[in-house]
């Protein structure tokens, strides 16, 4: 994984159908984190030239999340291509991060309160997503994230675990299915807890994970 920074907002492009032959559109999102790093709202708005421009629609966001046929419409994107996309569709150089903010008109409420302790330790910050990459994705995915599969075979569920030092912060994350094999996601710790390393850990594993066919849902605390 690069240290560098990605963007702030998640980019997608709109296709009209799954096999992406033709670009209809844009997705920008944001996931607005709470004190704790867990997630409070999804912020999202779409930009599609033949609907008029940019809507925000709250149902759409809950959709992507749950409808696998519109999700496989979607493919991440960084800032770049978007903007690309945004000119190529007649709609001009695409707004900077704060002219976009002012197009999320219909937020998603997401649930956020103290972890649920389970057992003495570190709390867990799991990063939900929506999404069922096949193996050669999620062998892609297990690449660039540096994780070690060999260790983690006897402990159900998790497909491999990685490790970073970020600031003299020990980061240690873990790729898992759950929900009775619906979802994945990637639950994150940090020692010693340090909310700085863990929001940039956090940042890059999400946008990692979007370039590989998952699509976030929110963040919650476990412990």
């Amino acid at each position: 994984m690069t240290k560098e920074s990605p963007g702030t907002l998640d980019y997608y492009l709109l296709h009209a159908d799954a096999d992406h032959n033709r670009p209809t559109g844009l997705l920008v999102e944001e996931f607005v984190l709470a004190d704790d790093l867990s997630a409070a709202r999804l912020r999202s708005a779409g930009w599609t030239p033949a609907d008029g421009g940019w809507w925000s629609s709250a149902a759409f966001a809950r959709a992507v999340r749950t409808d696998a046929r519109l999700r496989d419409r979607l493919a991440a994107v960084d800032r770049s291509a978007a903007a690309a996309l945004h000119e190529r569709l007649g709609g001009g150089p695409l707004p900077d991060e704060a002219a976009l903010r002012h197009r999320f008109r219909e937020d998603v409420p997401l649930g956020s309160g103290a972890p649920l302790r389970l057992k003495p330790g570190p709390v867990v910050h799991r990063v939900l997503f929506a999404g069922n990459p096949d193996e050669r994705r999620l062998d892609r995915l297990g690449a660039v994230l540096r994780m070690n599969t060999r260790s983690d075979r006897g402990e159900p569920g998790v497909r491999g675990t990685g490790r970073l030092r970020v600031n003299d912060t020990n980061v240690r994350w873990q790729l898992r299915r759950v929900g009775g094999d619906v979802a994945w996601c990637i639950d994150v710790t940090a020692e010693p807890a340090d909310p700085h390393s863990l929001r940039w850990m956090l940042r890059q594993l999400v946008d990692v994970a979007r370039r590989h066919g998952l699509v976030p849902a929110t963040v919650d605390r476990l412990a």
